[in-house]
């Protein structure tokens, strides 16, 4: 039951709610008695839609880390989940206090700007993508009253690009050097990575049953942060043909091995690979 009680020169309104068992109150105070009663209608109207109104004073710090650990934890890969653990920290941080009845897109602009001042592009649209989430989760719910995340922007500094792609006359430079010089075993890595273009977790995860007679399987990727295997899609699982010369370096390889065919080298092949190029 809602209720409107003038107070001086403005207007409060109440709303009864339920939750876990007890009886709380909504409650909100407008200028003109017009608002407060079309708030108060908007209310009982979410009320019997099923809306989840008692729940919106939950604190958004608190609501981003139930979604983490229980929608977010069996929905993703362990190494995602990993991910978004990582997250709650930062949200904690931004959003201490705010409920999530008091949040709109302007609110959490704010934060996130303030977020991006720090940090590069790259890092807050990657957190602006996980909080986007989270808001269509409460939303479905009935937790917010409508989903803004597709109204945050990512900002953030530019950084100088870190990976600058190989001309035609580099690239077959380098795979002509990692053909003659095969007792690196790194080089053969990277010849079969110029080959493929698999993603080294999944050239890490080659074991000598992989290969068959003009290439290999990709079934499992190796992690540097935990011991899940999967693949990071359904569809990374595939055959790759190869060239005969890079078959024959990975076969010859693979006769010293007894399971996985490269040395993991506690994932350090970046800094390898920058002293090879």
């Amino acid at each position: 039951m809602a209720t409107i009680t003038k107070r001086n020169n403005s207007y409060r309104a109440t709303v009864s709610l339920y939750k876990k068992g007890e009886y709380k109150r909504e409650t909100k105070t407008f200028k003109n008695k017009k608002d407060a009663e079309l708030w108060t209608l908007e209310m009982e109207l979410e009320k019997g839609r099923g809306k989840n109104i008692a729940e919106r004073s939950t604190l958004f710090t608190e609501f981003y880390r139930t979604w983490v650990n229980t929608v977010k934890k069996n929905d993703v890969r362990e190494a995602t989940f990993i991910n978004y653990m990582r997250t709650i920290t930062v949200i904690d941080t931004l959003f201490e206090g705010i409920r999530l009845k008091h949040l709109d897109d302007i609110v959490m602009q704010k934060k996130l700007d303030h977020y991006a001042e720090t940090h590069s592009k790259k890092t807050t649209r990657e957190l602006v993508l996980k909080i986007r989430g989270s808001l269509k989760y409460a939303y479905a719910r009935g937790l917010i009253t409508n989903d803004f995340g597709s109204l945050l922007k990512s900002k953030g500094q530019e950084q100088a690009k870190k990976n600058i792609a190989l001309s035609i006359t580099e690239f077959k430079k380098l795979r002509q050097y990692c053909i003659n010089h095969q007792e690196d075993e790194f080089n053969v890595l990277v010849l079969l990575a110029l080959e493929t273009g698999a993603r080294r977790g999944e050239l890490l995860g080659i074991r000598k049953e992989d290969i068959f007679d003009s290439g290999i399987y990709i079934r499992r990727s190796i992690s540097p942060t935990n011991n899940d295997t999967q693949l990071k899609t359904k569809h990374s699982k595939r055959d790759i043909s190869i060239n005969k010369d890079v078959y024959n370096s990975l076969i010859t390889l693979a006769k010293s091995k007894s399971e996985y065919i490269f040395n993991w080298n506690s994932f350090r092949q970046s800094q390898q690979l920058q002293k090879l190029l």
